[in-house]
């Protein structure tokens, strides 16, 4: 670029005059320019009057000789008279030069303007002036710039107005920051800055430029300041994302006694707006009226655009029909208004009013309609309107083209966006950002990281707006990595102070868990607000650390910043226990109430959600019934609630009743009620889920995919959950460890350990849900070694903490594998306190290897943090029972008695023909009892023949060995096993499913009936599937 500037500049000279008289050595402090020579003209003799044009009888023409060709006012009379000109062959003045140029530059033939300075005998300032102007407004800014090295090889010094062309071009060419403030240097040498033009042209320069602090300074150094420099200030400030300090500015400007103009009332009403002030809106509305400006266009049209944006439209409308003379824009303001708050067709009805009034469409026009059509339903219309912009020729407008960029991302056709990407003819920043932003919204976080690698390859600029679409990419945890590096590009690039990016930035490092990172990003800003404090508290309500969740909403409020819905959302979503609750939870919603908050929908939801995930779904009920009218979204939390509590069949029936009221689905009804489905292990029900999520449009998105692999895993259809598994530059983290999941779940450990694998060669980083399924895996299936190697490399290469959950698999390994000692000794060495999980992953353990000793131990360990623990009870009642402790089993039952402990009766079922069968122990009562039994009897008989001996230790009351063996063939899943084969045809899978573990000498049957009728019978349990085929178990007898 220097070379070409280089050798442009001494072409031109070249051209200009053989005749050499004077050599100047100059140097420019430009990075790009070098020492040259430059050669200046001779003086050559001026002008003659032009009789024949005096005398002519048009009055632009005859005033030729005072006012030259600044009257003309078409372009064939200019040219007309600079061809009588050129026959009569004057010397024209300097004067009549310089106002050719400008007709020229007016009418757009900037190279006859180009011609007309080339051959200029003499020139003075003005001629400069004008062929610059010139060039900045036929967009030629880089012509602009090398005539001023022209010019100041010529020894010309530059004025205000040539200062403020130059920097007009600066303005909008990029990377030209540098070369400001070098010109910033030159104007305070020669003095310039005292002319208030000058400085309200560097006020704009920065701005642009995204300095609103470097303006600011010069604005406070200026002499002298008047309206126009306080209103570039305060559009400085207001485009750079500083709309408090424009409000500051006007309170000042007015405390100064000087008076706004319109512009400077449009930048504080686009400040209210971004404030989302209507009070204070109102109050500008008032200052509208008093100081006159009601009847001003260009401020009724920003008035309707705030009170569009405040969801007054009524107030909008009341402007617009106010309006002594309406243009284009004020059209568009109130199409945009009615498009913003989703009034597709009063905003389609004004816009054919419009055309049969105004008929004046343009780009803004047809963007506001467009903004209104970026959903499925409304999909159609937009393509309408991209058709009339076809016909139109607004095709190629870029911001059309940003627009329906923005449209077919929100409507999930991210193929349509990306075609009509990449067939602009001309792509600006928004344009990237769109498609930056389109991305994130559909999830897609490594084509958003794609986009910024080719922005930055194109050197092309990047702004707030760039890095907090990509630091979103990266608030999943998985592209945490890839987030630090952007962290450091924001400081590389001077963003790091920008207010929002240091809200992505909490937000990223929140959302990825790193609230270390967070806070010390929150401590740093220089600037916060109530978006900053909400990615705050969201970030320790993600985590649920409820105590520092609860501190920061308090300093929060004792700066005196006031909370919003969703900052009253986040803490409600940090409590998650019943001390949680009666501390925290039912004052804060005493403080909702009061506030007036409980109105809110979204808090309402959030009540809803609170209350189940502290235990408590009766209140949950009750908010959720005493609802007038429900919205989809609080469906959703009422079934996502039932699901948090296990209530399945609830949450069943609410999805039934949604189906009833005809409410639309969404991806998250869609996946809780897939997550119904799987718990219920109703396969019928997930498949027409399933269907109905692909209907809607809903079968490529990453939630509800992953949660129809959940659920077809949960049903035991392997094939299935491999089928809809992403390709594999498309599977998001979540994919990969619902399929781990899966296969620990059905004993295919091998598959489970080499999905790990896969996936962490496919850069996907492995998190802790990952490590929880694979440190399963190896618990149930016995890979003890390999289970610690993996609990040790998950810290030490993958940086993922040790929590609670993979503690509880550590300890589940080592006792599964009866290595109590060392279990024990894990405990008392965790990184964090055991749970009740920790403990009865022990005490199930001892009932497994008949430790009775250390089961005690582990049960009233497990007792003092529940007590209300049947399992505790239960579990070590077996232990004693398994060892012959009679007396100690009675004592145990006694004190369950006592405490009013209830044990969970165990149940089976197996569906058949949509009816789901369901057994207890011992059962009677179903219509085919005789069948059943007859058919067990018959099972039992042949599995003897086999060398069937019943292992009677897990017979648990104290009788004689045939009645414990009696009682074992009584077991729910064998009744089930009966029925399902009495009821299915031969050779078919049977799928049995019961609410406890299956006991040992159940699956010992279950292995040799595999083999004896030769069918495959899968059996689910709440911790994992049983494939028994040809008497074997997919388990390897272990778990």
């Amino acid at each position: 670029m220097s070379a070409l500037l280089l050798y442009y500049t001494r072409t031109r000279h070249n051209c200009l005059n053989k005749k050499k008289l004077s050599v100047f050595t100059i140097y420019f402090p430009f990075k790009f320019f070098s020492t040259i020579s430059v050669q200046c003209r001779q003086q050559q003799p001026i002008n003659r009057p032009f009789q024949s044009l005096q005398d002519h009888p048009e009055p632009e023409i005859s005033g030729f000789h005072q006012k030259g060709f600044s009257n003309i006012t078409q372009d064939i009379v200019g040219r007309a008279v600079h061809a009588v000109c050129l026959k009569e062959e004057p010397h024209l003045s300097i004067f009549h030069y310089n106002t050719l140029i400008n007709m020229y530059s007016k009418f757009g033939r900037i190279e006859a303007a180009h011609h007309v300075f080339d051959s200029m005998p003499e020139r003075n300032s003005a001629s400069w002036n004008n062929m610059v102007s010139g060039y900045v407004k036929m967009g030629l800014y880089w012509d602009a710039v090398v005539l001023f090295v022209e010019m100041w090889g010529c020894g010309i010094q530059p004025n205000g107005y040539f200062i403020a062309s130059l920097l007009t071009a600066f303005s909008k060419l990029e990377n030209m920051v540098f070369e400001g403030v070098q010109i910033h240097g030159l104007v305070l040498k020669y003095g310039l800055l005292n002319d208030v033009f000058v400085g309200t042209s560097f006020l704009h320069f920065y701005g642009v430029y995204g300095l609103p602090c470097s303006a600011k300074t010069l604005f406070e150094e200026m002499p002298e300041r008047n309206v126009v420099t306080w209103t570039s200030l305060m559009v400085a400030y207001s485009d750079n994302g500083y709309p408090d300090v424009v409000i500051n500015l006007y309170q000042r400007m007015r405390h100064g006694k000087v008076s706004g103009n319109q512009n400077t009332l449009t930048a504080v009403i686009s400040s209210c707006i971004a404030l989302d002030d209507d009070f204070l809106g109102h109050q500008v509305l008032g200052q509208v009226v008093k100081s006159g400006f009601r009847d001003n266009v260009s401020v009724s049209n920003s008035l309707i655009s705030m009170f569009g944006s405040f969801g007054f439209v009524e107030d909008a409308f009341y402007i617009f029909e106010g309006m002594n003379d309406c243009d284009t824009i004020s059209w568009n303001s109130i199409i945009s208004a009615l498009a913003y708050n989703e009034l597709s067709e009063k905003a389609f009805s004004s816009f054919s009013e419009m055309r049969h009034d105004h008929d004046d469409v343009n780009s803004t026009t047809l963007s506001s309609l467009l903004s209104v059509c970026g959903t499925i339903d409304g999909l159609n219309l937009g393509r309408g309107v991209h058709g009339l912009s076809l016909k139109l020729g607004w095709d190629s407008n870029i911001c059309v083209s940003n627009t329906l960029l923005s449209m077919y991302l929100e409507a999930s056709r991210d193929k349509d966006a990306e075609s009509l990407f990449l067939a602009m003819p001309a792509k600006d920043l928004i344009s990237w950002n769109s498609m930056m932003a389109g991305y994130v919204l559909a999830g897609k976080y490594f084509k958003v990281l794609e986009v910024l690698a080719e922005l930055l390859h194109l050197q092309r600029t990047v702004n707030y707006v760039t890095f907090a679409s990509a630091l979103a990419a990266c608030s999943d945890g998985q592209l945490l990595d890839a987030g630090k590096t952007i962290h450091a590009l924001v400081i590389a690039h001077g963003l790091h102070d920008n207010l929002i990016v240091g809200n992505a930035l909490v937000t990223m490092y929140g959302k990825c868990g790193m609230m270390w990172e967070a806070k010390m990003v929150f401590q740093k800003m220089p600037d916060r607000e109530l978006v900053t404090w909400n990615a705050l508290i969201g970030g320790y309500a993600d985590k649920k650390d409820t105590l520092e969740a609860v501190r920061t909403f308090k300093l929060m409020r004792e700066e005196e910043n006031s909370p919003n819905y969703i900052t009253l959302i986040n803490v409600l979503g940090s409590f998650s226990t019943e001390t949680d609750l009666l501390k925290y939870g039912i004052p804060l919603h005493g403080h909702i109430i009061l506030t007036g908050f409980e109105t809110n929908e979204y808090i309402r939801n959030s009540l809803i959600t609170m209350y189940a995930d502290c235990g408590d779904v009766n209140s949950s009920s009750l908010i959720f019934n005493a609802l007038l009218n429900k919205t989809s979204v609080t469906w959703n939390a009422m079934l996502a609630a039932n699901a948090c509590l296990g209530l399945w069949e609830e949450a069943l029936k609410l999805l039934l009743q949604m189906q009833r009221e005809k409410l639309e689905f969404d991806q998250f009804s869609l996946s809780a009620a897939l997550s119904t489905a799987a718990n219920l292990a109703s396969l019928e029900e997930g498949q027409q889920i399933h269907c109905l999520a692909t209907k809607l449009g809903f079968d490529s998105n990453s939630f509800v995919g992953n949660a129809t692999m959940d659920m077809y895993g949960k049903c035991g259809e392997m094939n299935d959950v491999l089928k809809i598994f992403p390709e594999p530059n498309l599977r998001p983290r979540l994919s990969w460890n619902v399929l781990i999941s899966v296969f620990a779940r059905h004993g295919f450990f091998q598959k489970a350990r080499d999905t790990f694998h896969d996936m962490v060669k496919q850069g996907s980083k492995p998190d802790h849900v990952t490590f929880v399924s694979l440190l399963s895996a190896c618990s149930h299936g016995g890979l003890v070694d390999e289970g610690l190697r993996y609990f040790a490399v998950m810290t030490s290469e993958f940086g993922v903490p040790a929590g609670i959950e993979h503690c509880v698999c550590v300890v589940d390994l080592l006792g599964r594998s009866g290595r109590l000692p060392e279990a024990i000794a894990f405990i008392k060495e965790m990184p964090v306190p055991p749970n009740d999980f920790v403990w009865r992953s022990l005490l199930a353990a001892c009932r497994m290897h008949r430790n009775t000793e250390l089961g005690k131990v582990a049960a009233e360990n497990l007792l003092r943090s529940n007590p209300s623990d049947d399992s505790a009870y239960v579990l070590y009642s077996n232990i004693c029972a398994t060892s012959g402790r009679w007396q100690d089993v009675q004592n145990v039952r006694a004190e369950m008695e006592s405490h009013k402990v209830k044990k969970q009766l165990a149940c089976s079922w197996v569906k058949l023909k949509n009816q789901i069968c369901t057994f207890g122990i011992g059962d009677l009562s179903h219509p085919e009892s005789e069948q059943i039994y007859r058919k067990l009897t018959e099972l039992r008989k042949k599995i003897q023949e086999a060398g069937y001996i019943a292992d009677t230790s897990f017979a648990l009351h104290d009788t004689d060995e045939e009645q414990k063996e009696h009682n074992l063939w009584m077991h729910s899943e064998r009744l089930a096993l009966a029925y399902g084969l009495i009821s299915t045809p031969e050779g078919s899978t049977l799928r049995i499913f019961k609410n406890l573990r299956v006991c040992g000498d159940c699956h010992s049957v279950f292995k040799l009936v595999s083999n004896i009728i030769s069918r495959e019978i899968i059996l689910r349990d709440p911790y994992r599937f049983h494939h028994f085929s040809s008497g074997q178990c997919s388990c390897g007898d272990y778990w």
